[in-house]
């Protein structure tokens, strides 16, 4: 049974040593398990990379919203968290990380089984990178599992992944999607009622920038695989990250998004903006478009803004580039930095998330104005996902992605609103993005009734 705590530990610095939460064991594996034979309640991965993450089971689980979920991220990426029983390769992790875009706030009554920010050791963890594939097995340290329980799991999975035969990703899809078309009236009303007050806010100078979502709820004919929509992703969007979250009860978050908040190796990090917006046939024209190229600044300034008190230096290319996706186009600017002694995970989340691409500019006028104006709950949409450790962390931004539970799905899209936007621009920017998850559901074999 998973192991809730209620109050999270403090700071290091304050605490000073802790007995372990738990003992590990690793082990190289032939392959890389499949998820096609290898059920998991998480997945995170970039296949152009040759990485990726394969969790399964609950050894113990950390739940925090508000102020806790800093305290929280603290507390579990201290020295010794984890006792390993040996000298293997460091794994991503290896905490399962879900944060909601608004940790502050509750959770809609849609995202039951899910939590603001949700951290769970798994009983394996299986990663693949650079050509090589690794799995670590876990038991909570008061449950006195032995090392040789723990080498008998991981056996198992050596033995299952060598016998399973190769797998073969499912297959692309180029047609436009199915249901874009049948937007209702409502729907569509609802869209241009919320561009219009987002555009009232930014002449009367609230806002800069706001970055409105909307929802398409859809029902399937049939439960949807969870599983093979994430595998569909993979295969139709190599250079993104691909996500499988499964909430209590049998709900998945599912996504593939082409951005990423931090990847953390000690104290080298990674990130990078990804704003600016255009179909695939008009990228190189994002590098001269002022609205774009202005979305972009925002974004590149909010996070070296955030970065400067925690780093020692902060690096980034003189502009942006492109990267182009099956369905959408956009620029992006990769940034690095060297993070000061002392700063981690918590740090670095608590001064870029969430940023003006999924947010707006400022900050917290553009919080309030979507608490205010969107008519459902973000929760975990446009939030973190991925992966939180003392060693290594990598969370991505949850974008083009939908929450599963049985034969309905609610996808998720946003588009950034500044002065001089038009509404119908905007839906047609949400459509393109909407497009890699329609794409991969009829991927993975999916058939729906009809939008609501």
């Amino acid at each position: 049974m998973a192991d809730h705590l209620a109050q999270p530990l403090e700071s290091a610095s304050v605490l000073g040593p802790v007995a372990p939460l738990a003992i590990g064991l690793r082990v190289e594996l032939p392959r890389a398990p499949s998820l096609a034979h290898h059920p998991a309640r998480f997945f995170f991965g970039c296949s152009s990379a040759g990485t990726s993450v394969l969790a399964q089971g609950e050894v113990l689980r950390r739940e925090a919203s508000g102020a806790g979920v800093d305290r929280l991220l603290r507390s579990l990426s201290r020295p010794d968290q984890i006792e390993w029983l040996d000298e293997g390769a460091d794994p991503p992790g290896p905490w399962l990380a879900a944060i909601a875009f608004d940790a502050l706030a509750p959770l809609g009554p849609e995202w039951a089984g899910f939590a603001p920010a949700r951290f769970i050791l798994p009983s394996l963890l299986a990663w693949s990178e650079r050509g090589r594939h690794f799995a670590a097995a876990f038991t909570a340290a008061t449950h006195g599992e032995s090392r040789a329980s723990l080498w008998s799991r991981l056996e198992a999975l050596r033995r299952s992944v060598a016998a399973q035969p190769e797998e073969a990703l499912a297959p692309l899809v180029s047609r436009a999607p199915a249901f874009e078309a049948q937007l209702t009236a409502r729907a569509r009303a609802d869209w241009d009622k919320l561009v219009a007050s987002a555009l009232e806010a930014i002449d009367s100078g609230e806002l800069s920038k706001v970055v409105v979502a909307r929802a398409l709820d859809l029902t399937a004919t049939a439960p949807i695989d969870a599983a093979a929509l994430v595998r569909a992703l993979a295969s139709r969007h190599p250079t993104c990250r691909a996500f499988m979250l499964e909430g209590d009860g049998g709900a998945h978050f599912v996504g593939a998004t082409p951005e990423l908040l931090c990847s953390l190796n000690g104290r080298d990090l990674r990130t990078e903006a990804v704003a600016g917006s255009a179909p695939p046939a008009e990228a190189s024209q994002l590098l001269g478009r002022p609205k774009d190229l202005r979305e972009h600044r925002w974004v590149v300034d909010h996070l070296v803004r955030g970065l400067a008190p925690i780093s020692e230096s902060v690096s980034l290319p003189p502009g942006p580039g492109l990267r182009v996706l099956a369905n959408v186009a956009h620029l992006v600017t990769p940034l690095a930095a060297r993070l000061r002694a002392g700063a981690g995970p918590a740090d670095v989340i608590a001064a870029l998330h969430p940023t003006p691409a999924v947010c707006g500019e400022p900050a917290e006028p553009a919080r309030r104005f979507l608490a205010r104006h969107e008519r459902f709950s973000r929760g975990l949409y446009a939030g973190l996902v991925g992966l939180v450790g003392e060693r290594r962390t990598e969370l991505c931004v949850a974008l083009r992605c939908a929450l599963v539970r049985g034969p309905s799905v609610r996808a998720f899209a946003g588009a950034g609103l500044v002065r001089g936007s038009v509404a119908a621009d905007e839906l047609r920017e949400t459509t393109l993005k909407s497009a890699a998850l329609l794409d991969a559901l009829a991927a993975a074999g999916t058939t729906f009734e009809r939008p609501s």
